[in-house]
């Protein structure tokens, strides 16, 4: 039997080095969870890390050029390297190969290389620039000495007179200065500032090149690494269901994630700024509307009140009004599903509905199109329509982020509250026991464009300007 190339991958602090020990062992000897996983040989000219539980992942030598490895990079001033033949000896002998390497262009070397023998794993952690600041804002412990403190508050008496002043050239000019002493003073600050540019850098690297990633490992569950190692388990053991792009049909993306992802926002501004690319596919609820609903294509038929009248939307016919205050589900969406949760009645759910005529139109009419789902549906979309790609939302937030969140936005529905904060964590758990169904992961980071120029990158790879 043989086995896989894996090359782990993301920003610095993700979690890359923690799942390489946890899953390869302390010493490449029989690994913990029985999958035959070693480090591959990475060499580099810096010296070795001593770390008496685990070995560093890296070998030292010499130096690193062509005559002695097959693909050299660079990172931080020190030459790195790998062999081709090292790597195929391992997975010859059918052993799965682990290498964390942060160079993308060496990524795609070993893609052209090793093909489907290899699998290009992207760590994302969820630790995001802006949250970065957050815990640097709420740490303690900076304590300038006596001339620090003489030369910052000099520095906060000019800006202060200035602004008074209305001198606002010279405020300028002064948080320049005051910025250069206060980095140098707060070490913690300065190191803090470098690693956010660092992760805000590397997740645009992943946002421009994210068709090259086979899978996203989320470590977003603070003090749990296990979840890491189940998601790269099932990586592992369970075979890829992977969509075979062909520009003869367009896409259809199918996305599922858990509340507060951020759904409602891409599909609206898919609307907004990529309505020439993309077809919203219309999605019928038998709920009623919501102050939440977004043009994301979601028609909501439940029972109409007084109270919620105002946000039935303009544009309904008068035939679907009509039906849906009968409370019946118009034949034409004759693909439902029901999306089920706890709730104090019971193992409960909305049922939710499309229409196979619509899609077959769209994909006749050439024109990619995008939905709204979730995961165990996936195989009814897959069986019915060619091109189907399945793409997972995360939010880049952890759970106290989250719980937080959701308890500010439903103030006046603690239930509410609680019931969308126990569905993110379902829903992860959902993606852990599939991860090997997802073609992609958007990421939903601080900076809202992020999520706009990953899905239209992935429109632009899989269609182009068919």
């Amino acid at each position: 039997m043989s086995g896989r190339l894996y090359v782990l991958t993301g920003a610095s602090g993700c979690g890359k080095t923690t799942l390489l020990n946890l899953i390869c062992g302390k010493h490449d000897e029989l690994d913990p969870f029985e999958l035959n996983a070693v480090r591959a040989p990475k060499y580099s000219e810096r010296e070795e890390r001593i770390n008496q539980d685990f070995p560093d992942d890296v070998i030292n030598i010499k130096e690193v050029n062509l005559s002695t490895v097959d693909i050299a990079y660079v990172i931080n001033n020190y030459r790195y390297g790998v062999s081709i033949s090292d790597i195929y000896n391992l997975i010859n002998s059918g052993k799965n190969a682990f290498v964390i390497l942060s160079d993308f262009r060496v990524v795609r070397r070993l893609k052209a290389e090793f093909g489907d023998r290899m699998a290009a794993v992207y760590i994302a952690s969820a630790i995001d620039p802006a949250r970065l600041r957050r815990i640097q804002a709420e740490r303690k412990g900076f304590s300038p000495d006596t001339e620090q403190k003489r030369i910052l508050q000099k520095h906060f008496g000019k800006l202060m007179a200035a602004a008074r002043l209305g001198w606002w050239d010279r405020v300028s000019k002064g948080v320049s200065s005051f910025e250069d002493d206060w980095l140098t003073y707060a070490t913690d600050v300065k190191s803090t500032e470098i690693r956010a540019q660092r992760i805000r850098a590397f997740h645009i690297r992943y946002i421009e090149q994210l068709n090259i990633f086979d899978h996203v490992i989320l470590n977003y569950t603070e003090g749990k690494p296990q979840e890491m190692v189940d998601q790269m388990i099932n990586v592992i053991n369970k075979s890829p269901v992977k969509t075979l792009k062909s520009k003869k049909s367009p896409p259809f993306f199918v996305v599922a994630a858990a509340s507060g992802a951020g759904k409602g926002s891409l599909m609206e501004m898919l609307n907004l700024i990529g309505g020439d690319r993309v077809k919203i596919l219309s999605k019928i609820a038998d709920r009623a509307p919501k102050s939440s609903d977004k043009l994301d294509g979601m028609i909501a038929i439940g029972g109409k009140s007084e109270k919620d009248s105002e946000l039935w939307p303009e544009w309904w016919n008068e035939t679907m009004v009509l039906s849906s205050l009968k409370g019946e589900m118009p034949e034409e969406y004759d693909m439902r599903w029901r999306f089920h949760k706890n709730t104090e009645s019971g193992f409960l759910g909305n049922q939710y509905g499309i229409s196979t005529v619509e899609v077959d139109k769209n994909i006749e009419n050439n024109t990619p199109q995008i939905v709204i789902s979730n995961i165990q549906q996936f195989e009814k979309f897959r069986s019915r329509w060619p091109n189907v790609v399945f793409i997972y939302l995360h939010r880049l937030i952890s759970d106290d982020e989250h719980r937080e969140m959701q308890i500010n936005n439903w103030k006046d529905d603690v239930k509410q509250a609680e019931a969308r904060i126990s569905e993110k964590r379902k829903v992860h758990m959902d993606y852990i026991d599939n991860i090997h169904y997802f073609d992609h992961v958007l990421l939903n980071t601080s900076y809202q464009e992020d999520l706009f120029d990953q899905i239209l990158n992935l429109i632009e790879d899989y269609w182009g300007d068919s």
